[in-house]
């Protein structure tokens, strides 16, 4: 949650308490309906940051259940009154979140300046939509660092079935970061079995990054694999536009870095846009360096970074441009990396074929890897259907609101799969951006 809702549902907690310090409201009834108030709003807290539910939503089913546990709503009056209101809501909701994937095709067009699409068909480029520009990647950049890990265990230079010690990973977990993707791995490795005296196989690790997305194992991994390979892969397989590989944690700590007791938030940010990208890289790289020596505590620091802060660490993240990734998955899905190398990144990025079973009924591969901030949506996947069919999409977005984000995670699934199955729909968003 971000410091509004927090102001927001502690301005609820006190206006509620208010009445309260007047000893005549401290009625039997008045107390009972504060309590379920605070017990109501505590539960949007426990919604959005453990189960990691929509903000929006929570608070929208927090204020029906006040509505509920209101014993005045229990009039005729009001029960027409409220009905109507949910209805109206209900209808309006049907029409904002249901399966849209036309949203997505308009969100394109709108904002051409800050969306890109890549769409291949058996190894031929059909959509290219501002392919070419280089945006951030978030998570996405994943899909890269997975290819070089598999190349240097096809290659002998590491051990996937290697223990190792989650100490040494979990000094690149910083709290409150990563939506608890790091939390949810170390959870399910621990109900599977697989943490062994607090060791757990390299492999593991990687498929960590890309199935819960944690940037803790992606930090640690930079550091097994070295940056230098990475940037050199990324050049080896012609991804012209990848901008060099810097630790993501890293970079989350270099605003509390700089800012001292005297620096202000604006001068904090005027700052961080100034630094130069070389030297925003190596600070990144300096304190992931000392966190992992030791020499740096990232439990000692709390995640603190409002949206004007994260927006700069957002626009600075590592970029690469649509076509780059399109390319990097046809070279995952057309076999072309060594067989070994191939296996391992299918296994690491086709997660989606063991989550769900309706996709191994119409799949023969399915791989993905996302990324997301506060203002970017992304997605990488490719797709081989049964019929051996196969198709690639890369969508890239950034400078989102809230309610874009909202409505593009909701509808990206169904735009996605049309685009895989259905031949007419893929013409159909071809034309449309070639014209707009």
């Amino acid at each position: 949650m971000n410091i509004f809702a927090w102001i927001g549902l502690t301005g609820i907690i006190i206006f509620t308490l208010i009445p309260l310090l007047v000893k005549k409201n401290r009625t039997k009834q008045n107390i009972r309906e504060a309590m379920t108030t605070i017990i109501i709003v505590i539960g949007i807290i426990v919604a959005v940051m453990i189960f990691n539910i929509n903000f929006l939503i929570a608070f929208i089913f927090g204020v029906i259940a006040m509505i509920l546990f209101d014993k005045k709503t229990y009039t005729k009056k009001r029960l027409i009154i409220y009905g109507a209101i949910i209805l109206v809501i209900g209808i309006a909701g049907y029409f904002v979140f249901r399966d849209n994937p036309d949203y997505v095709l308009k969100h394109l067009k709108d904002y051409p300046e800050s969306s890109s699409l890549y769409v291949a068909e058996n190894e031929k480029e059909l959509i290219t939509y501002q392919s070419d520009v280089v945006r951030p990647l978030a998570s996405t950049v994943k899909i890269l660092i997975a290819v070089e890990y598999a190349m240097q265990v096809d290659e002998g230079i590491l051990n996937k079935d290697n223990y190792v010690s989650l100490d040494k990973i979990n000094k690149f977990y910083y709290e409150g970061t990563d939506g608890n993707a790091h939390e949810s791995w170390l959870k399910a490795m621990q109900d599977e079995g697989k943490i062994v005296n607090n060791e757990i196989i390299l492999h593991d690790v990687a498929k960590g990054m890309i199935t819960y997305s944690s940037n803790a194992n992606t930090d640690y991994l930079i550091h097994v694999l070295g940056i230098d390979s990475i940037n050199e892969q990324a050049q080896s397989l012609g991804l012209t536009s990848h901008e060099e590989i810097y630790p993501l944690v890293g970079s989350l700590l270099i605003p509390d870095y700089l800012k001292n007791n005297e620096k202000d938030e604006n001068k904090l940010i005027e700052e961080l846009e100034k630094m130069p990208m070389e030297m925003y890289r190596e600070t990144a790289e300096e304190l992931s360096q000392q966190m992992k020596d030791g020499t740096f505590n990232v439990e000692d620091h709390t995640f603190d970074m409002s949206l004007d802060v994260q927006r700069v660490w957002s626009d600075r993240l590592i970029g690469a441009s649509a076509n780059d990734y399109g390319r990097l998955l046809g070279i995952i899905s057309n076999d072309e990396l060594p067989t070994g190398a191939n296996q391992i990144v299918r296994d690491l990025l086709e997660w989606p074929m063991e989550v769900n079973e309706a996709n191994q009924e119409r799949f023969s591969h399915l791989g993905a890897k996302g990324g997301s901030t506060a203002f970017i949506l992304n997605d990488a996947m490719y797709a081989e259907e049964n019929n051996g069919n196969k198709v690639e999409i890369v969508l890239l977005t950034n400078d989102l609101n809230i309610w874009q984000q909202i409505r593009l995670s909701h509808n990206l699934n169904s735009f996605e799969s049309k685009l895989i199955g259905d031949k007419s729909y893929r013409q159909r968003v071809q034309k449309e951006l070639s014209e707009s």
